[in-house]
């Protein structure tokens, strides 16, 4: 996917990898905004915030992904395996499809997830039962896997761009980046022990 958006597909024309990058942010926050309204709205209908209740479950979330991410504890990540779809690259414009892969990226569970952080953040949308908030809690999720693409910006060629993903994905399975967010995971139960 990001092999679309690196400047060379762009014949090296800046204006149009900047229009491609800037659509790929835009894609990618509007569909993880879109996400987390609807979490709220579901929440809503489900009679959510739960006064405690709903405070202490997304607690327990962020305490078990934390978990998942520093002792290694054997708790799935609620993701498809799969990457947005090839053929939009080659059917539509570089503009185009790297829009239509933030909107792809952006919901989250439709593709890969690392780790669990975004869990406890739909967790988090969910239980507030206000779809205002819900969007404006899963919103940075898209623009910082939007944004992503631009560790490629300096990609000579789609191969080189590439080997710096699969460098960026090797990286994170290692323990800093684990402990980054369990430290994230602990601060979000924390905050929400205290709010109960």
């Amino acid at each position: 996917m990001v092999e679309t958006i690196v400047p060379v597909v762009h014949g090296g024309k800046r204006s149009s990898y900047r229009l491609s990058v800037a659509l790929h942010v835009l894609g990618a926050t509007i569909a993880a905004a879109a996400l987390g309204a609807a979490l709220g709205l579901v929440g809503m209908a489900l009679g959510a915030p739960w006064d405690s209740a709903g405070v202490l479950a997304l607690a327990a979330v962020a305490v078990l992904y934390a978990l998942r991410e520093a002792a290694g504890l054997p708790l799935p990540l609620p993701d498809r395996h799969r990457q947005v779809p090839d053929w939009w690259r080659t059917f539509f414009s570089p503009p185009a499809a790297a829009f239509l892969y933030g909107l792809g990226l952006g919901v989250g569970f439709l593709t890969f997830l690392t780790f669990g952080t975004f869990v406890a953040v739909a967790t988090g949308a969910l239980v507030s039962g206000d779809p205002l908030l819900g969007a404006a809690v899963c919103a940075p999720f898209g623009l910082g896997r939007g944004l992503s693409v631009l560790v490629s910006r300096r990609a000579s060629s789609a191969e080189a761009a590439a080997r710096v993903i699969d460098r960026l994905e090797a990286a994170a399975g290692r323990r800093g980046p684990r402990m980054v967010n369990a430290a994230a995971l602990v601060a979000v139960a924390a905050v929400a022990v205290v709010a109960a």
